[in-house]
């Protein structure tokens, strides 16, 4: 009996050295490939490991800063977390949770992230780090030249536009910690032949308006965001009518405007987003809904796709839609290239959070833009173009019916350039 028991007590420290041996052997393979920037192999042994039971700080530190050396974003988060958890006082692991919010496109929430760090949980880094986003300057230019197709006369309402030129001025800033508002001052001159009833051998002119738009943000909680925000229109109407027999002109100030809620959550793979508008463009009345959801299939900005849905309801014309898809990737460091296209039926709508306004009848049934960013520590910049497929109709204002379709090009172009004050 006692030679039983001595048997089984030698096999199981053997089992048991030879685990250790095992452990100790995968561990030092482990180290290796993390020293080389094995990270393929690193997180084959690293599994080896997890699977024995044994789960400790420096396996965690080394799978998180190979996976956030390989942009892994959302890997390199869970493992740094995980080695706080084992190692609460250990600064470094707090910059590179920090880091790894940031490079992933989630400022608010590497910002929120830091805010919740005691000064003894940062180090000398962290403890530089400003804890609000530093105000931007947006500057904009787009152009737009069209198919142009005028009429001898035309007793309905119809804009034969030659061009669109819009500037753009805005300004980030922050409200609070958590909130910050952007305000933009907006420039539209639109080069075109307008008919209207009291006016069917057409005026031409280059028409003007005055836009303002502000919004407010505010993060709510880790990974949801809340806007609202309002969009301005003011231009002068010029209406002519005709008094026995003589025909005389009017100008008026005209107003519109747009009111709008957004509601967004920010994951590692998955953005989405729902807005909500109501605005009052051409004397009616629209509700909006848009949607869209952006995939990172890397959790990092090196490459994602936006697939997005506009649904407008208006008092007079009834439904219009419209969808998006756009793709965006990582050239070299920096160089990104962004493209897209558009289909639709929508007029007299906005999109983009309300930045994006087009308060008028004409429709861009098909769009196809591209553009090249420019990012650096400073500024980033922005040069694009796009070519739309334009429906025009002659619109009958009373009876709220549209007639003699036209099918019409446009080519544009659009600059942005965004100067950061850090």
């Amino acid at each position: 009996m006692r030679t039983i028991i001595v048997i089984a007590s030698v096999l199981v420290l053997t089992y048991r050295l030879g685990a250790q041996t095992d452990f100790a052997s995968l561990d030092r393979l482990n180290y290796q490939y993390f020293l080389g920037k094995d990270y393929k192999n690193l997180k084959r042994t690293a599994k080896e490991i997890l699977n024995q039971g044994n789960d400790y700080y420096y396996l965690r530190m080394r799978l998180g800063i190979l996976a956030y050396e390989n942009q892994r974003y959302a890997y390199a988060y869970r493992n740094f977390t995980r080695a706080k958890q084992q190692n609460p006082f250990d600064t470094l692991t707090n910059e590179y949770l920090y880091y790894c919010y940031l490079l992933a496109g989630r400022q608010a929430n590497a910002l929120q992230f830091l805010r919740t760090l005691s000064e003894n949980d940062k180090n000398s880094h962290l403890k530089s780090v400003p804890m609000a986003k530093a105000p931007e300057l947006i500057l904009s230019y787009s152009y737009t030249g069209y198919d142009v197709k005028k009429y001898q006369t035309n007793p309905l309402n119809f804009e034969a536009i030659e061009n669109l030129a819009v500037l753009n001025a805005g300004l980030t800033f922050n409200f609070s910690e958590r909130a910050n508002g952007f305000f933009q001052y907006s420039n539209t001159r639109k080069v075109a032949t307008f008919y209207s009833p009291s006016d069917p051998s057409g005026n031409y002119d280059t028409y003007k308006q005055n836009q303002f738009y502000f919004s407010y943000k505010s993060l709510i909680t880790q990974g949801f965001e809340f806007s609202g925000y309002t969009h301005w229109v003011f231009f002068t109407d010029v209406s002519n009518v005709s008094t026995y027999g003589r025909r005389s002109s009017s100008i008026n100030l005209s107003t519109e405007s747009l009111f709008g809620l957004n509601f967004t959550l920010i994951g590692w793979y998955l953005r989405g987003g729902i807005n909500f508008n109501y605005s009052n463009f051409a004397n009616s009345n629209q509700f909006a809904t848009e949607a869209y959801i952006t995939y990172l299939p890397f959790s990092n900005l090196n490459l994602y796709s936006t697939v997005s849905g506009f649904y407008q309801f208006d008092k007079n014309w009834g439904s219009t839609y419209q969808s998006n898809f756009d793709v965006g990737f990582k050239v070299f460091k920096y160089l990104w290239v962004e493209s897209g296209m558009m289909i639709g039926n929508s007029f007299l709508y906005s999109r983009n959070l309300g930045t994006e306004l087009y308060n008028s009848f004409i429709i861009p049934s098909k769009s196809f833009y591209g553009s090249i960013v420019i990012p650096a520590k400073k500024f980033s910049l922005r040069v694009g173009g796009h070519y739309s497929e334009i429906n025009n109709y002659s619109w009958d204002l009373v009876n709220y019916t549209k007639t003699s379709k036209l099918v019409l090009n446009a080519f544009g172009v659009n600059a942005t350039l965004t100067i950061k004050f850090q």
